[in-house]
């Protein structure tokens, strides 16, 4: 009888086993990322470089920074005067602050080549504006972020898909002062990019968001823009010269534009992706904060900028 107790559990083992492992192998597969096929065929004597492998909280940017788009999450301290604005009852100089940036959270690239791949990036970020001329009040600000997938299958071409959210607010005072409500302003929007560095210190990119803005409308935004970063060769081989041109016009406005440029010095800080930049700033066109988005500004600004 034990004989055959022990065999019948030998043979409800054997089955467990039979039943268990394809199960496992299916839970394995589904779990695992996609692998290329070239990679899965390695022994069939692919390069051993292109087994995928995965880094959480990457040090570095996948893709290229806007670096004059005023609502890229950054970090800075400007001083703007103003030489033209429809905004009512302001003064002509401004005290900007941008507080946020890209944080990376998973990197998928072929072993040994962590610039190629794919890597899922965070954004977030607030852009307000306070008015000099009347005791720093603020006169309006914006918070925006997103989640961002970025695609770049070689070192001059790069992608990104994504969602984008922009919450637009007004400054109590200026509204206390100028009696204008707070308009609601939020648009959501899925965006679509390419960035493209076509030269070795060139680069152009664009991007195309679609959502809703103005209260009841789906409207596309059109974004491009062009800038350049110099070799290290100032400030004992620290620091690199930069100049960047950034146009976007939105739909919902009747295509409104906005031209923002920027020049001047970039230091990149240690191994990971800050950098500080010094530079000069001139804007027109569709304001940079929400809540005026029907309103036209022009100005020039200096200030201090962090990326991180």
């Amino acid at each position: 009888m034990n004989r055959l107790r022990i065999g019948k559990s030998a043979l409800q083992s054997r089955a467990m086993r039979r039943a268990i492992i394809p199960m496992l192998a299916i839970l394995c597969a589904t779990l695992s990322p996609p692998v290329p096929l070239a990679c899965a065929a390695e022994d069939e004597g692919t390069d051993p470089l292109e087994k995928p492998r995965g880094m959480w909280f990457p040090p570095n940017d996948f893709h290229p920074r806007y670096i004059a788009d005023p609502l890229r999450p950054q970090n800075a301290l400007t001083l703007q005067w103003l030489a033209d604005t429809e905004l009512v009852d302001t003064g002509d100089k401004r005290f900007g602050l941008r507080l946020g940036g890209t944080f990376g959270i998973y990197r998928w690239h072929p072993e040994g080549d962590p610039n190629r791949g794919w890597q899922l990036d965070f954004d977030g970020g607030f852009a307000g504006q306070f008015d000099i001329d009347y005791s720093w009040d603020s006169t309006g600000w914006d918070g925006f972020y997103g989640l961002v997938l970025k695609w770049r299958p070689s070192p001059e071409l790069g992608f990104r898909i994504g969602t984008r959210h922009n919450s637009s607010h007004i400054g109590d005072e200026y509204m206390e002062r100028t009696g204008q409500p707070r308009v609601k302003y939020t648009r959501e929007e899925g965006i679509v990019g390419v960035s493209w560095s076509f030269r070795q210190r060139w680069n152009f990119y664009g991007e195309l968001g679609y959502g809703n803005g103005i209260s009841g409308t789906v409207t596309p935004r059109v974004q491009a823009g062009l800038q350049c970063v110099s070799h290290q060769k100032y400030w004992k081989g620290r620091a690199s010269w930069f100049t960047a041109l950034d146009i976007q016009t939105y739909e919902e406005t009747d295509w409104s534009t906005r031209f923002t440029a920027q020049i001047g010095y970039l230091i990149p800080v240690g191994e990971r992706s800050m950098q500080y930049r010094f530079a000069v700033e001139l804007g027109t066109g569709r304001s940079v904060m929400g809540q005026f988005h029907w309103d036209e500004e022009t100005w020039l600004g200096v200030g201090w900028y962090v990326d991180f």
